[in-house]
């Protein structure tokens, strides 16, 4: 089983624990707190750590400042006299704090209570009063204790709700996208011996670890457009001889040196004029085009500034859809 799926099975458990009462809120703690680790979500796990083993003190007895914060923006938080407060105790105080003042209200009766004497109804009525008094404040108590606790297990709940949404999203992605891929490796054999070394130059590169080569991973990218719209430029306009073509739209492009993203547009309008199929890339061939130009801009961020891993991940999967799709339209 992989973490993903140990990931689920706990929000499960949660989930499930709460809508039927079966699971206490520390428990749900611990299990949304093993959700976090599962899933490396680091901030989920400094919370619940929180949560789970206190809110750290200052050397002047109050909360730290960055823990203060977090507490506040997951329930916690109150604003009482124009001042930002939270509630410190923990889910297995508060529990153990209801537990222990339901047994000492049980306790608190004048039943079998006995006095005598003089002042013996004075005294009874003292003693009434006594027992109603101290009975109301624990009873208030419990209600805050027990308010306490459902606002903690109403943030576990909506954290194991928002995980298993995110697990299951991610699942059916990974699936989608496994097909895809395995239809797009198909279309990427017809290319060159040189245009498949790009993608494998882009595959080293981003798994190198080295921040400067995803810059040159981005700029691989980019040769990749390069080099695909070359590829099939020849291929499917094999007499141009004209630097200029016109779409069907009247509108003349310069196809000639290094304007590939104009000969896309061509080879996508060539294309998708003889596909079987009408796809969303071959009618709304605008849609793509700018999509390309935004990938072009975010290629040339390799040149003017720094990329991290993630610049560069977003690029090459959006680069593989939209060759892809290019690509599949040959069928």
């Amino acid at each position: 089983m992989t973490k993903r799926e140990k990931a689920l099975d706990a929000c499960e458990n949660v989930l499930d624990g709460i809508e039927e009462d079966t699971i206490s809120t520390s428990s749900a703690l611990l299990q949304c707190l093993r959700i976090a680790r599962l899933l490396n979500d680091q901030y989920a796990i400094e919370w619940l750590q929180y949560e789970y083993g206190g809110y750290p003190l200052t050397e002047t007895g109050h909360i730290e400042s960055h823990a203060f914060n977090i507490g506040y923006s997951n329930g916690r938080g109150s604003i009482e006299d124009g001042k930002k407060r939270i509630f410190t105790e923990l889910a297995s105080e508060l529990e153990g704090k209801v537990t222990a003042q339901q047994n000492a209200v049980s306790n608190f009766s004048t039943q079998g209570a006995s006095v005598s004497g003089e002042y013996a109804s004075v005294a009874m009525n003292n003693l009434t009063r006594s027992v109603a008094t101290s009975t109301g404040s624990i009873i208030t108590s419990i209600a805050v204790s027990k308010k306490r606790l459902s606002i903690l297990r109403s943030q576990y709940y909506d954290y194991a709700l928002k995980k298993q949404i995110e697990i299951s999203f991610g699942n059916a992605a990974s699936q989608v996208f496994s097909e895809y891929r395995e239809n797009v490796e198909n279309y990427f054999s017809s290319l060159s011996k040189d245009t498949i070394i790009k993608l494998q130059a882009i595959e080293d590169k981003i798994n190198s670890g080295n921040a400067e080569l995803y810059s040159q991973a981005l700029t691989t990218c980019r040769r990749l457009f390069e080099s695909t719209s070359n590829e099939l430029f020849n291929r499917y306009f094999p007499n141009q001889s004209e630097k200029l073509y016109k779409t069907k739209s009247g509108k003349e492009l310069d196809v000639s040196g290094d304007h590939y993203r104009n000969r896309l547009f061509a080879i996508i309008e060539k294309l998708d004029d003889h596909s079987a199929e009408k796809s969303i890339i071959g009618s709304n061939i605008i849609y793509l085009i700018d999509w390309i130009e935004n990938l072009n801009d975010l290629q040339c961020k390799g040149v003017h500034s720094d990329i991290t891993r993630q610049d560069a991940i977003r690029c090459i999967i959006q680069t593989y859809i939209c060759l892809g799709d290019i690509l599949s339209l040959q069928k």
